[in-house]
C-alpha cells in the first residue's frame, strides 16, 4: 500500500469506481496464492488494476507475471499498461510479448509452402536452420545478408540454408538489447519493426529477453500446450510456483480447452494420406493388407458412418463402431490392427524426415492419420464423446467434454487471476475448470451511467429454428425488420445474427438491397488479417455504415468500437448454441457433474454472447448506444438488459437519444450490393 492509502503504490492513474476493490483483492491473493475469478465490465480498468499490485508482489518475491491473451489488441493493452506502471518504478521495467514462429519468422514468411504449416512443422524447419547457422559459426562461415525476394514470386524453401536473422541474434549483445528495449517498452508492432530494421529474428530475440522480463504476455497455447509450457518455464528460468498467472477474456477458456484437446479424423486427411501413398509408393503391411488397402477401408468406413448417421450437423457414434467396422473389413484382431497402424506411423515418420532432409515441409498425412487411429480406442467416456460431423468439415471426432483436465497446470502456479467482463456466473467457470471451492470470486458492478445505453426488444419476432423452418415468411419478415431498423438509426450500426446460415438467408431476402455498399460482412472463410484490415478501413470511413456479423464471432468478441465508431447494436435472435449432438453430450456431462447442464451449456453462453456483442460499443464511461434484441424471448434476460422495453417508434426514440444526426440511407437504385470480405463463399452474389 502506498503512503497516501492507495492499495498499490504502482497504480499510475486516478482510481475509477470498482478499481480499489480489484486492487485490494489482487494484493491479497498475490500473498496467499490460489485462483481469483474477477467479473468486471469492459472499460472498468481491470487490466491495470490487476497488473499494478501483482507487479509489486512479483518484485518482492522475484516472481514472473505470465499474462495470457487471446488477441493482438489485448496484448497491446497489457504492454501499454505495463509501460504506464513502469514510470513509477525506480528502474526500467522490461515487458515482452511472445508470439508463435508463424507470426514472427522473417526468413520463412514469404515461403509459399509454409502457408498452413503447423507449429510442429515450423519448429522442425526452424530448428534445422538454427543448427545450420550454429554450425556455420563454428566453421567460421561469413554471415550472409538477408535473402533477396525473387521478383514476382515467393521464396523456395529448398533455397534457404541457415538463418541470417538468427545469426544476428547470436551476435547481439543481449545486455545492450535488454537495456534498449526496457527503456523503449515497445508494443508488439514496434518490437517487430525494430527487429526487421536490425535484421534480428523477433521470435528468437523475444525468447532471449524473457529471463530479464518481469511481465510476459503470450497466447493461450504457450501455457496450455504441455511441450510449449515446459519450454516457456525454461525460458523464464522459474518453476510454476514462482509464476503469477493472469488469463484475459477468461470466459473463452473452457471451450478453448475442449476444442484443443478434441481429436479429429477429417475425411480429407484420409484422402490426402491415400494420395501420399500413391505418390510415394505403396507397401505391404506385416502379415496383412497393403497400406493403400487399409486406408481405403478407413475412408469407406468413415464415409459410411457420415452418410448413415448424420442428417443435420452431427451424430453420436455407437460404441466401438469404427474399430469394429475396420476389424470386420480387414479380418484381423485389435492387436494386428495396432501393428499395422504402427507400421503406417513409422512409414510416415520416415517420410517426414526424408522431406526434412530435402529441405521441404516435414509433413506426412499417413503419419497423422495413423497416430489418430492408434489413439482412438483410448478416447472414451466420461472424458470424451465420439461423433460424426459434417460441419465445418466431414470428420469423425472424439470431442473432449472435461475442460478441467487440461486446466490442471493453472493450479500449479502460485496465483491465477481470471479476468472477463462476462465471467458471471463465476461458479460455472470455476466448476468447468475444476478450480475448487476455495477459489476467490469478485464481481464488480458497472460504473457506467445507466442512461448511456438503452435496451429495446421486438416482441413480435422469433428466431426459433422450428418456427423459421415451418414459416416461409419468417426470413423475409426478419429481413424487412432489420432494414426498417437500420433506416431509423442515424449512426454506425452492427447487426449480429445467431449463425452465418441465418445471416446469409436474411441478406439475400432483401437486406442486401437496403444497406450501404461499403458495409462490412463477416465471413468464416476470411483470414483474421483481412478481417482486421476491412474493419480498420470501415472505421476510417466518413459516412455512416453497417457491419453484419455473428454473435460469438470475431467481430462480436474481438474488437473495440469506441465513440462514434459504433453507436447501435442489433442482435437478431437469442444466440443459443445450436443443439448439436456434441452440445447435448456436454449438457449430460455437466448435468452429472453439477446438476446445471442446460444452464451451463445453453443459457449462459447465449447470455455472454449478447453481453459481448453489446459491449463492442460501450468501451468507456463516455460511450453511448442503443441495443435492440429482435426476439420476443428477450425479457427472460432482463437482468442483463436493465430498463428493457419494446422497441415501439424507433425513429422517435433515436431522435431523442442521439439528438439531431443526419439519417443515412440505403444504397441507391442500381448501386452494387455490398460484397463479402475477400475469400468468402458463404454469401455469393444474388
Amino acid at each position: 500500500m502506498s503512503s497516501d492509502g492507495m492499495p498499490s503504490a504502482l497504480f499510475p492513474y486516478r482510481l475509477r469506481a470498482g478499481q480499489e476493490e480489484i486492487l485490494r483483492e489482487i494484493a491479497r491473493i498475490s500473498e496467499s496464492g490460489g485462483p481469483l475469478l474477477i467479473h468486471a465490465p469492459t472499460g472498468s480498468g481491470k487490466t491495470v488494476a490487476t497488473l499494478a499490485p501483482l507487479l509489486e508482489h512479483a518484485e518482492r518475491a522475484d516472481h514472473k507475471i505470465l499474462y495470457l491473451v487471446r488477441t493482438h489488441a489485448q496484448e497491446v493493452q497489457v504492454l501499454q499498461e505495463a509501460r504506464a506502471i513502469s514510470h513509477r518504478l525506480e528502474r526500467p521495467l522490461l515487458s515482452i510479448g511472445l508470439q508463435g514462429r508463424g507470426r514472427r519468422c522473417l526468413l520463412l514468411e514469404n515461403v509459399a509452402e509454409m502457408k498452413g504449416a503447423t507449429a510442429e512443422e515450423h519448429g522442425k524447419l526452424c530448428g534445422d536452420r538454427k543448427r545450420a547457422t550454429e554450425r556455420g559459426f563454428r566453421e567460421g562461415s561469413q554471415l550472409l545478408p538477408p535473402p533477396e525476394l525473387p521478383e514476382g514470386g515467393p521464396v523456395d524453401l529448398v533455397d534457404l540454408d541457415g538463418c541470417v536473422y538468427y545469426a544476428r541474434v547470436l551476435q547481439a549483445d543481449m545486455e545492450v538489447e535488454t537495456d534498449r528495449l526496457a527503456s523503449k517498452q515497445p508494443t508488439p508492432r514496434e518490437f517487430e519493426e525494430y527487429c526487421r530494421t536490425e535484421n534480428l529474428c523477433p521470435y528468437e530475440l523475444s525468447k532471449k529477453l524473457v529471463p530479464s522480463s518481469r511481465i510476459v504476455t503470450a497466447p493461450y497455447a504457450f501455457f496450455f500446450h504441455p511441450h510449449v509450457r515446459r519450454s516457456l518455464y525454461a525460458w523464464m528460468g522459474v518453476g510454476p510456483e514462482r509464476v503469477d498467472l493472469v488469463i484475459d477474456e477468461a470466459h473463452n477458456l473452457p471451450e478453448y480447452l475442449r476444442e484443443t484437446t478434441t481429436v479429429s479424423l477429417p475425411l480429407t486427411s484420409v484422402r490426402y494420406a491415400r494420395a501420399e501413398l500413391a505418390e510415394r509408393g505403396d507397401f505391404q503391411l506385416p502379415d496383412g493388407p497393403s497400406a493403400s488397402r487399409l486406408l481405403d477401408i478407413v475412408s469407406a468406413a468413415e464415409e459410411e458412418l457420415l452418410q448413415s448417421l448424420v442428417h443435420e450437423d452431427d451424430a453420436i457414434l455407437p460404441p466401438n463402431v469404427l474399430e469394429d467396422g475396420l476389424l470386420t473389413a480387414l479380418g484381423g484382431t485389435s492387436h494386428r490392427l495396432d501393428t499395422w497402424l504402427g507400421s503406417l506411423a513409422t512409414w510416415g515418420e520416415n517420410l517426414r524426415e526424408e522431406r526434412r532432409r530435402e529441405r521441404k515441409l516435414p509433413r506426412s498425412w499417413v503419419h497423422t492419420v495413423a497416430l489418430t487411429l492408434l489413439s482412438w480406442p483410448q478416447l472414451d467416456e466420461p472424458g470424451y464423446v465420439k461423433v460424426a460431423t459434417k460441419s465445418p468439415r466431414a470428420a469423425l471426432e472424439a470431442y473432449a467434454l472435461d475442460a478441467s483436465l487440461p486446466a490442471q497446470p493453472i493450479l500449479e502456479c502460485h496465483t491465477s487471476v481470471h479476468l472477463s467482463g462476462t465471467l458471471a456466473p463465476t461458479e460455472e467457470y470455476r466448476d468447468a475448470l475444476g478450480l475448487g471451492e476455495r477459489s476467490r470470486q469478485l464481481s464488480v458492478p458497472s460504473h457506467f451511467p445507466s442512461s448511456h445505453i438503452k435496451y429495446l426488444y421486438d416482441p413480435t419476432l422469433s428466431t426459433r429454428f422450428e418456427e423459421i423452418r415451418a414459416d416461409p415468411r419468417a426470413i423475409p419478415r426478419i429481413s424487412d425488420r432489420v432494414s426498417s431498423l437500420l433506416q431509423s438509426l442515424p449512426v454506425n450500426t452492427a447487426v449480429f445474427f445467431p449463425s452465418f446460415d441465418l445471416m446469409e438467408k436474411v441478406y439475400h431476402a432483401g437486406l442486401e438491397l437496403t444497406i450501404p455498399s461499403t458495409s462490412v460482412i463477416e465471413s468464416p472463410r476470411v483470414s483474421t488479417a483481412d478481417l482486421w484490415r476491412s474493419i480498420d478501413a470501415h472505421k476510417q470511413g466518413t459516412s455512416r455504415g453497417v457491419i453484419l456479423g455473428v454473435s460469438g464471432g470475431r467481430i462480436a468478441e474481438g474488437l473495440d468500437f469506441p465513440g462514434q465508431e459504433l453507436e447501435a447494436v442489433v442482435i437478431v435472435g437469442i444466440p443459443y448454441p445450436r443443439p448439436t449432438a456434441r452440445r447435448e453430450a456436454l449438457r449430460r456431462f455437466l448435468d452429472a457433474r453439477t446438476g446445471r447442464g442446460w444452464e451451463y451449456t445453453m443459457e449462459i453462453p447465449a447470455r455472454r454472447a449478447m453481453q459481448q456483442a453489446i459491449g463492442r460499443m460501450i468501451r468507456s464511461e463516455h460511450d453511448r448506444g442503443i441495443a435492440i434484441v429482435l426476439d420476443h424471448r428477450a425479457p427472460a434476460f432482463a437482468d442483463i438488459f436493465p430498463g428493457l422495453e419494446p422497441v415501439g417508434n424507433l425513429a422517435s426514440t433515436a431522435r431523442a437519444f442521439y439528438g439531431r444526426r443526419a439519417r443515412w440511407s440505403g444504397s441507391p437504385p442500381g448501386s452494387p450490393a455490398p460484397q463479402p470480405l475477400r475469400g468468402d463463399s458463404s454469401l455469393p452474389p444474388s
